[in-house]
């Protein structure tokens, strides 16, 4: 199990790192035209790659721990008028909640 999540690890970073290499045509106004808009959106994605698994991996016990911490963290983002810090107190507060519901 965890050599096949290695290799799928592995594998969704080199997609992330390729695929901008595709998307790029190769000229000189290149610029100009805007074809350098993944660069924008590549942090994002490389975010999303490492904080993905450890959702589901937080806690072996109750997995659903760190599954609500993600909803809530990602529900509070789309939100636009919280914080970041408020974002990171409400999937603690969420991971908590679950957890204090799961051992009751």
């Amino acid at each position: 199990m965890t050599v096949l999540l290695i290799l799928l690890m592995g594998l969704i970073t080199f997609i992330i790192r390729f695929t901008p290499l595709l998307t790029i045509k190769q000229s000189d106004n290149a610029a100009e035209r805007g074809d350098n808009r993944f660069l924008e959106h590549l942090p994002l994605a490389v975010l999303c790659s490492l904080t993905v698994p450890g959702v589901f991996l937080v806690d072996q016990e109750t997995p659903w721990v760190g599954i609500a911490a993600g909803i809530a963290a990602v529900l509070l983002v789309l939100t636009k008028k919280v914080p970041l810090f408020g974002v990171i107190v409400g999937s603690v507060l969420a991971a908590v909640a679950v957890k204090v519901l799961y051992i009751g």
